[in-house]
């Protein structure tokens, strides 16, 4: 009876690990940038395109650090963050949501009970100017809770 309770309290804690399994994407000052100068843009394109699971509580997180030129120190002009896109189940059970996510920073939502192709997160970083040297790269931590 002991090792059958040792074995399910095992089982039980590998399907929880498995359940808040976190997924990192890359987020990159280069590839993944919408300039805002440009007449024609394609965020889904260049942003970073996550599907995620119906009615599933998420946490996402950012690290890293991205600049808009080439200068460091006190001079560097650091990019605020990620912009990222996603749906929740909130107001009337699904609700489009854009916001700068910052490093540092942690967001929980919920996503809706339906229209599972409308399901997922999407994150690039704006400029204003094309010819901006970027640099640098977030990471984005996606984790399912």
């Amino acid at each position: 009876m002991k090792k059958f309770k040792v074995l399910s309290a095992l089982i039980l804690i590998s399907i929880s690990a498995a359940a808040l399994k976190a997924e990192t994407f890359t987020i990159d000052a280069t590839t993944n940038c919408i300039f805002l100068n440009q007449q024609e843009n394609n965020i889904p394109k260049k942003g970073v395109k996550i599907k995620l699971e119906l009615n599933s509580r998420y946490r996402i997180e950012l690290a890293g650090e991205c600049f808009y030129s080439t200068q460091t120190g006190r001079d560097a002009d650091f990019m605020p963050g990620v912009v990222i896109f996603y749906a929740t189940n909130e107001e009337d059970g699904f609700r489009s949501v854009y916001q700068v996510l910052k490093p540092g920073e942690v967001v929980e939502f919920t996503t809706p009970n339906e229209e599972p192709e409308n399901i997922f997160l999407i994150a690039f970083v704006l400029d204003y100017w094309a010819e901006s040297p970027n640099r640098g790269a977030y990471t984005l931590k996606v984790t399912r809770i």
